[in-house]
């Protein structure tokens, strides 16, 4: 009887290990950020008085709100540029084309190029003065002056388009996975029924993908909330704010203006903010699963 419970017990002894790692990875620190919301606390971490709510009453401001919205459109305009692009690119890939191989590879150098060094070369690259794409534009005579890429009506978009470069290699490889897995006799029922191209893709292809397509965009809508590095090396929130997203706000309140305080409310209000948005993402694709 006695060696029956140890047993049982042994694979939560094995698991205890990895609890201890995650709790201390995960736990610590969410339980110290949800503390310094409340509290007044210096750069060092150190506890100076309770705030009480007051580090929430930015979330009410109408500057919180715009810096939300431009969030919103950098990841809901992002993700988007990414599907269309990602789905395009790994469904061309998945024929068997000449070069496949080197394609496949060159798709996903942009995944492996660090954030910084990304954001480094695209500020020289479309830097108005000297960068080699309004070098290219005016040589060919397509615009008469340089196109200010980064100044405040294309900054935006400009990150935009960088964040969709970065993470299109995601995609194509999720959805290259997937599209490996559907059986040939499901094209060769298809093509014997009439469906072919975009029928194809519509009624097959899709609804076969629609799960790792729901996982990926939950993945990058994650993601992109929380990228600081790629734009603030391009732009650094600016100019006049109008690449300032919630990470850069959270840099911004907690080591510029010394509000720890504030920033982890943000940074809680974004948690459960994504949170939220991946829950109802699973859970519909739960429902349709059925």
């Amino acid at each position: 009887m006695k060696l029956k419970r140890k047993r049982k017990a042994l694979p939560y002894i094995f698991l205890i290990p990895a609890i201890f790692i995650i709790f201390a990875i995960f736990a610590i620190p969410l339980v110290n950020l949800l503390w310094y919301s409340f509290a007044k606390v210096d750069l060092i971490g150190q506890f100076q008085r309770w705030a009480g709510l007051d580090n929430y009453k930015y979330l009410f401001t109408s500057a919180f709100a715009a810096t939300l919205g431009r969030t919103m459109i950098w990841v809901v305009c992002g993700i988007a540029g990414i599907f269309v692009v990602g789905t395009t690119l790994a469904l061309a890939l998945n024929k068997p084309i000449p070069g496949r191989g080197i394609f496949r590879t060159i798709v996903i150098i942009p995944w492996v190029i660090p954030h910084v060094f990304a954001g480094t070369m695209w500020s020289w690259v479309l830097n108005s003065t000297n960068g080699i794409v309004n070098t290219v534009l005016l040589d060919l005579g397509l615009v008469s002056t340089p196109v200010s890429f980064l100044g405040a009506d294309l900054a935006l978009a400009t990150v935009i388009f960088i964040r969709i470069w970065k993470g299109v290699p995601f995609l194509v490889m999720s959805l290259l996975s997937a599209l490996q897995t559907i059986p040939s006799e499901v094209e060769e029922a298809a093509k014997l029924d009439g469906a072919l191209g975009w029928k194809y893709f519509v009624y097959i292809t899709l609804p076969l993908l629609k799960p790792v397509m729901v996982m990926s965009g939950t993945i990058l809508m994650a993601w992109s909330f929380t990228i600081f590095d790629l734009v603030y090396v391009i732009t650094a929130g600016g100019p006049l704010n109008v690449t300032e997203l919630l990470s850069i706000t959270i840099y911004k309140k907690a080591f510029i203006n010394g509000d720890m305080g504030g920033a982890a409310a943000i940074a809680i209000f974004t948690m459960l903010f994504v949170s939220i948005i991946a829950f109802f993402l699973m859970k519909h694709n739960a429902k349709e699963d059925k």
